[in-house]
């Protein structure tokens, strides 16, 4: 992993342009924002950061896809997302915000004990890099700072923990499908993505084994081969009428 203090001058404008479109409106103060930013670059296989680590950062995905894994209560790593271009990507558990750290410390919140990683300000997931990636990183501290200054960064911090909220609601209903339905939703949906990740990671993500996304990807083709014959045959059956009817012997003499 390479970490670089200077930041192109068209990667800052990428960011700006879609952190005030979260905010919908322009950020003050963005010099001291932009001086914090850090250029970083990662390969195939290298881990951006791993679970149980004090990393209060958030990132914005410029290029390039990565995959975020927690431990089960098996203590085995199981795939839960796949961070791509356009993401904005932190462990939330580890931004160390005092709010979450003080409701949860205090019992006050229903599932105050499935967060004790928050009230550490640890990290829950590993981030590991599929292909090279090139991601831009601040402190949240830094954003915090600024909320705490401008309404606008107020606004920027809460559009996009809605935009969090709204994504894990989308996916709550998502995991309650079959596997082979979400399998199918995914080559609909996100079909770009399923070329881009191994067969492993995708059996991970879908919480099934190689084998039996094989199976499934075995029918869905054999589906999608049924309803091309079907196409086909329509078509046929189309050009048949369009032509004209043969005229009958008698007609011929």
């Amino acid at each position: 992993m390479s970490v670089d203090s200077a930041v192109s001058g068209h990667a800052m404008r990428s960011l700006r342009l879609l952190l005030e479109a979260y905010a919908g409106c322009e950020l003050p103060q963005w010099d001291l924002f932009a001086s914090n930013t850090r250029l970083i670059r990662i390969e195939a296989g290298d881990v951006l950061y791993s679970i149980g680590e004090t990393h209060p950062y958030i990132y914005f995905v410029q290029r390039g896809l990565c995959k975020a894994q927690m431990l089960t209560e098996g203590e085995r790593l199981t795939t839960v997302f796949f961070p791509e271009e356009g993401d904005v990507l932190a462990s939330m558990s580890a931004l160390g915000v005092e709010g979450i750290r003080r409701v949860a410390s205090r019992g006050l919140h229903p599932r105050s004990e499935t967060l004790r990683a928050a009230v550490r300000a640890e990290t829950v997931h590993t981030v590991t890099a599929i292909e090279p990636t090139l991601l831009l990183r601040v402190n949240y501290r830094v954003i915090d700072h600024l909320a705490t200054q401008h309404m606008q960064w107020a606004r920027l911090t809460t559009t996009i923990a809605l935009m969090h909220a709204t994504t894990l609601q989308a996916d709550a209903g998502w995991l309650r499908s079959t596997p082979e339905q979400r399998y199918r939703s995914l080559l609909k949906e996100h079909p770009g993505l399923v070329q881009r990740i191994t067969q492993r990671d995708l059996a991970s993500f879908l919480n099934i084994t190689d084998v039996a996304l094989s199976r499934i990807a075995k029918r869905v083709r054999g589906d999608a081969l049924t309803v091309m014959t079907a196409d086909n045959l329509d078509v046929d059956d189309e050009e048949d009428e369009d032509q004209p009817a043969a005229l009958p012997a008698s007609a011929l003499a």
